[in-house]
């Protein structure tokens, strides 16, 4: 589920005099790097949605007829739609081995087009969700992965236990949704809404655990270009936690704040 071509750090080498200085200003190196690529990301996704979606509220609310919706049926039309779906499916599939062999430009450059992707997606609840909604939504999502965040930096508990049961909870997730698309069931569409903020903010912490032990072994290896490296996969796998968890929030809060 998270490949990583490095292995965890070895407690043998923080008591070597090498480790034992430098590793903790190398390791936090790293984890600003994961940090600044995440809100690079964010603001890519959020700003574009925004301002797509924006511009579709503006439109619904002033438009005489369909010819007024020039944004509107530009946009969210099933070819362009399709696009954007076979595009962020590529993208996701294949981050993770181009990032290991490729410049980190190129790695750089495919997070950010994966984020404005993500971005005009999301631009899509414009459609759904007044603006104010969206916006307690983000706030929301902010503050419960700040803290699963955290507590994956922090905590002593060996997360990597955990993987097996988070992944097959995504994978089980998926499927609902898949069958759900078919049978419309409301009371499965809120479980999988609940079981997805619950899947999400534990995978925020496994991840983050992840990142940080991953992080650790980069921050020995003395390469510029492994540290931005795997600080650029940490960066997309907190990414897709972030506006994951974003989405079933939303369902959630907009339960009640629906245009």
């Amino acid at each position: 589920m998270n490949p990583s071509p490095f292995s965890a750090f070895s407690s043998t080498n923080a008591n070597t005099q090498t480790g034992y200085f430098t590793r903790p200003v190398a390791l936090s190196a790293v984890m600003r790097q994961v940090y600044l690529w995440l809100a690079m990301g964010l603001a890519i996704c959020f700003g574009i949605a925004f301002a797509i979606g924006h511009e579709v509220q503006r439109e619904l609310a002033t438009a005489q007829s369909i010819a007024d919706l020039r944004v509107t049926t530009s946009l969210f039309n099933p070819v362009v739609m399709l696009i954007g779906i076979i595009a962020y499916i590529g993208i996701g599939i294949a981050f993770f081995p181009i990032v290991q062999r490729a410049s980190v430009r190129v790695g750089a450059t495919l997070y950010f087009v994966f984020a404005a992707i993500f971005g005009f997606m999301t631009s899509t609840a414009f459609l759904q969700y007044s603006t104010g909604t969206i916006l307690s939504a983000f706030l929301v999502t902010g503050g419960m992965f700040a803290a699963m965040s955290l507590i994956g930096y922090t905590t002593r508990i060996d997360l990597s236990r955990f993987g097996a049961i988070l992944f097959m909870g995504l994978i089980g997730i998926i499927i609902a949704s898949l069958v759900n698309f078919f049978l419309h069931s409301e009371a499965v569409y809120w479980l999988i809404t609940y079981a997805g903020v619950l899947l999400f903010a534990g995978l925020t912490a496994y991840d983050t655990q992840w990142i940080k032990r991953t992080a650790a072994s980069a921050s020995l290896s003395g390469s510029a270009q492994t540290e931005t490296r795997v600080a650029l996969q940490g960066a997309f796998k907190l990414f897709l936690d972030f506006v994951n968890l974003f989405w079933f929030i939303l369902r959630i809060l907009g339960r009640s704040g629906r245009n």
